[in-house]
C-alpha cells in the first residue's frame, strides 16, 4: 500500500480525547451496570466456518502484486483458514471496481482481479472476510467535500494525527457509498464483510472536528448504528465490525467513538475488538507480563459475551508484530491463542500490517501437529 509498517501500525495506535479518560488504572475497570442495555439479540448468521477461524489480514499490495497461484501458496503454508481482504483501504481507494455510484475512475479499481481471487480462495476452503475502512476517508471528503468532517477553526477540511482526512458519519452519502462496496464485495463472492473505522475520530485533533451533517440531538452511536441497519439491509451474508478493544471494559466512555456496542450489536454477526496491548494506552504496552496480556485478552471477551449475550461471537485481532513488544516470539504468540481460546472466543485474527506471519504460521504448525499426534494416540488406543 505504500507505507511503512511502523506508520500503518501507528495509524491504530489509541491516543486522544476519549480514550485517555480510560488509561487511570493498572488494569481496566469493571464494567459499569448502565452497560447492560439490550439482552435479546437474533441469532448470529455466521456458518460453522466463519465461527472458528484462524484468520490473517493480507495487505492489499501483496494480493495486487502476487498471482493467484502464488498467494494461495502462501496462505497454506500460513495455516490459516480465513483471510481478511481489503474491498477499500485506508486510503478511502475501493480496491476492486471504479465504478460504483460515488467511486468512478482512478484511483479506485486498482485491482479488478479480486474477484477471481476470491472464487481461488473458497475453491480451497478459504474463508473470506471483506475488510471495508468506512469514516476514514480522504478520497471521498476530496471528490464530495460535502461528506467531510471540518475543522472549525480553520473552516477547512478536518485531518487527523496522521494527516488523513475523514468523512462525517451523520452523512448520508457516505453511508450510502459505504452500503455500496458492501454489497459490491458480497456480489464478489466475499463470505463476510467486516466495517473498520466504525467509529469517529478521537485523536487529540478532534477537538477542533466538526460535523456539518448532523442534525438535531442525533447521537453518535445511533449514527453507527443507522450504517450498521443500512448495510445489514442491504446484504445476504453476515457482517462484522471492529472495534478498540477499551470498549469492552469501558462503555460509559465509549460515546466519542459512537462505539457503544450494545446499540451495534442487533445488526452484526461478530465483533472484533483490537486487543493488542501496543495500541492501548502506554501503560498497558510498557513491559507488559505475559500474565497481564493474558488477563486483559481473555477479559475483554469474556466482557463483550457478558454484555451481548452468546448470540453475537467475539473473534478478537491479535498483536501479529513486534512492535512495542520486548517479549515478542513464540511463546508470546501462543499466550494470546491461548487467552483468545480461554475467554471463549470463535476464532481470532493475527494483524500484521505487512502481511509477514512467520511465528504465527510456525505456532499454528505445531498446534495442528500436536491435534494430529493426540488423534493418532486415541484412535490406536481404540
Amino acid at each position: 500500500m505504500g507505507i511503512s509498517i511502523t506508520k500503518s501500525i501507528i495509524f491504530f495506535a489509541v491516543t486522544g480525547l476519549a480514550l485517555s479518560v480510560m488509561a487511570n488504572s493498572d488494569l481496566p475497570a469493571k464494567d459499569s451496570e448502565s452497560s447492560k442495555i439490550i439482552t435479546d439479540l437474533p441469532g448470529s448468521e455466521l456458518t460453522g466456518q466463519g465461527k472458528n477461524i484462524r484468520g490473517i489480514y493480507i495487505p492489499a499490495g501483496k494480493v495486487k502484486s502476487w498471482k493467484h497461484p502464488q498467494l494461495l501458496k502462501w496462505i497454506k503454508q500460513t495455516n490459516a483458514n480465513a483471510v481478511l481482504i481489503d474491498v477499500k483501504d485506508d486510503l478511502g481507494r475501493v480496491v476492486f471496481t471504479d465504478d460504483l455510484p460515488y467511486a468512478k475512475g482512478s484511483p479506485n479499481g486498482y485491482n479488478k482481479k479480486l474477484g477471481s481471487l476470491i472464487t481461488v480462495l473458497k475453491e480451497n476452503n478459504i474463508y473470506t472476510i471483506a475488510r471495508l475502512v468506512c469514516f476514514k476517508d480522504n478520497l471521498l471528503s476530496w471528490t464530495h467535500p460535502e461528506t467531510a468532517i471540518l475543522d472549525y477553526k480553520t473552516g477547512k477540511k478536518w485531518k487527523d494525527n496522521s494527516e488523513s482526512r475523514w468523512v462525517d458519519p451523520y452523512s448520508q452519502l457516505a453511508r450510502d457509498h459505504i452500503e455500496s462496496i458492501a454489497v459490491g464485495a458480497k456480489d464478489l463472492g466475499f463470505d463476510e464483510i467486516q466495517l473498520d473505522y466504525v467509529r469517529f475520530p478521537v485523536d487529540k485533533n478532534a477537538a477542533t472536528a466538526r460535523f456539518p451533517n448532523k442534525t438535531g440531538e442525533t447521537k453518535r452511536y445511533e449514527a453507527i448504528a443507522a450504517l450498521l441497519k443500512q448495510v445489514d439491509e442491504a446484504i445476504n451474508i453476515p457482517l462484522s465490525i471492529d472495534v478498540f478493544g477499551l470498549t469492552a471494559y469501558h462503555p460509559e466512555d465509549s460515546e466519542a467513538l459512537g462505539q457503544k456496542l450494545e446499540y451495534l450489536a442487533p445488526y452484526i454477526d461478530a465483533i472484533s475488538p483490537m486487543v493488542y496491548l501496543a495500541n492501548w494506552p502506554a501503560h498497558y504496552w510498557d513491559s507488559p507480563t505475559p500474565e497481564k496480556t493474558h488477563q486483559v485478552i481473555k477479559g475483554a471477551i469474556e466482557r463483550i459475551y457478558n454484555r451481548l449475550g452468546d448470540n453475537i461471537e467475539v473473534r478478537p485481532l491479535l498483536q501479529g508484530f513486534q512492535w512495542r513488544a520486548e517479549n515478542w516470539g513464540y511463546s508470546f504468540v501462543v499466550n494470546q491463542i491461548d487467552a483468545a481460546n480461554k475467554g471463549g472466543a470463535s476464532g481470532y485474527f493475527f494483524w500484521n500490517a505487512a502481511g509477514k506471519y512467520g511465528t504465527v504460521s510456525q505456532v499454528w504448525k505445531n498446534m495442528d501437529r500436536e491435534k494430529n499426534k493426540k488423534t493418532e494416540e486415541i484412535l490406536t488406543a481404540r
